[in-house]
């Protein structure tokens, strides 16, 4: 986050008055990605066991072998092998 306030700083100094804010979040994403940075909230969608869709996220590490996940009732930690992937977050 720290490069893009200093990036939301010099745009006006930069001639970068035509791009949004979100273009310039996109941008930077972009650019971590080339340089292998990874997306903090990457991870996948998955649903549970008991049918509640939720997320996970590829920073999180396992708690006593389960996986966070994060759906709209609170927090879960589910076994890896009893999730359903559906989708990926980038």
């Amino acid at each position: 986050m720290y490069g893009l306030l200093n990036l939301r700083k010099t745009r006006k100094t930069n001639n970068m008055n035509n791009l949004t804010d979100e273009q310039i979040e996109w941008e930077l994403e972009c650019a971590n990605r080339l340089v292998g940075i990874p997306n903090k909230n990457a991870g996948m969608i998955v649903e549970t066991k008991s049918g509640l869709v939720g997320r996970t996220k590829n920073v999180d590490s396992y708690v006593n072998g389960k996986v966070k996940v994060y759906t709209d009732k609170g927090n879960l930690l589910c076994d890896p092998t009893t999730l359903k992937q559906i989708g990926f977050i980038d």
